[in-house]
């Protein structure tokens, strides 16, 4: 059995996911302090969600305390070493992590990471006026999964994806 509930502290977030995902449940409610019991969630994602809190420890050990043994944590957020911050710039934002940090914080709290990398290699930025790029656009796409591991382009992208575990002990 699949299921899901969707979590906006904005009233005007859930209204939108409501029209989009009209059969899953929508609650208003904060990502750091979960009406769930123990151990009773398989997945968490959080996409754009962390940067906004102002206790991020506080929030990793909520999601800790919901997510079953060997539940997967999955966080995107905005990252602070991609080569134009300034797309980041948003008063609503507390703290814009770098990798390390990210990886840090996520540890700290009890998780195993799985995985780090970016999203949104920084080429084409600015560069929507040149003719068929398009194509070269399309082919980077494509092989993304592959650019994003090399090591020299792992870090580089605009979001940084960061995927944990709780432990199953």
């Amino acid at each position: 059995l699949n299921r899901c509930l969707g979590i906006d502290v904005q009233a005007g977030g859930l209204a939108h996911t409501r029209r989009r995902f009209p059969q899953v449940p929508m609650v208003c409610g904060s990502a750091d302090r979960l009406a769930l019991d123990d151990a009773s969630v398989d997945a968490i994602t959080l996409q754009h969600v962390i940067e906004h809190l102002a206790d991020v420890p506080a929030a990793l050990s909520e999601w800790h305390r919901v997510l079953t043994p060997g539940g997967t944590l999955l966080v995107q957020t905005p990252n602070a070493d991609f080569v134009d911050p300034s797309v980041f710039d948003d008063p609503t934002h507390v703290r814009v992590f770098a990798a390390t940090e990210l990886k840090e914080a996520v540890a700290a709290a009890g998780f195993g990471v799985v995985d780090l990398r970016t999203l949104g290699l920084p080429w084409f930025r600015g560069l929507d006026g040149v003719p068929a790029l398009w194509r070269l656009r399309h082919v980077v796409t494509h092989h993304a999964t592959a650019l994003s591991r090399i090591p020299w382009l792992r870090g580089r992208g605009q979001t940084l994806c960061c995927a944990a575990r709780r432990p199953t002990r």
